[in-house]
């Protein structure tokens, strides 16, 4: 059984031509929501997921406490050897940021 596709020529329209359709349809959402074409970056967490990244690289974890980790962020069950290397990560991670934000007195 053959398909047979319907070509439907390309109409070259502007983004902003696009908006201005958009707006008289409806202006509760943006068009480049729907499209697909904006999001909100989360830079919380990429922060947090670029200093982890600094961290593992700078030999901070141990092995097991690093594996851990990685198996929290992906939202893995921990077995309790696990749970023990992620509570020490946390432990320590604890410690690094409660050094770095205290005022020094110097």
């Amino acid at each position: 059984m053959n398909i047979i596709y319907k070509h439907v020529p390309v109409k070259v329209i502007s983004l902003d031509e696009l908006r201005e359709k958009e707006n008289d349809e409806d202006e509760s959402t943006s068009f480049e929501h729907k499209l697909g074409a904006f999001c909100e970056m989360d830079t919380e967490s990429i922060g947090i997921r670029a200093d982890l990244s600094r961290l593992f690289k700078m030999g901070f974890f141990s092995t097991s406490e690093r594996r851990a980790l990685t198996k929290k962020l992906g939202d893995f069950k921990l077995n309790p050897t696990e749970r023990k290397a992620y509570q020490r990560a946390v432990e320590k991670l604890k410690n690094y940021y409660t050094k770095l934000c205290l005022p020094s007195n110097k």
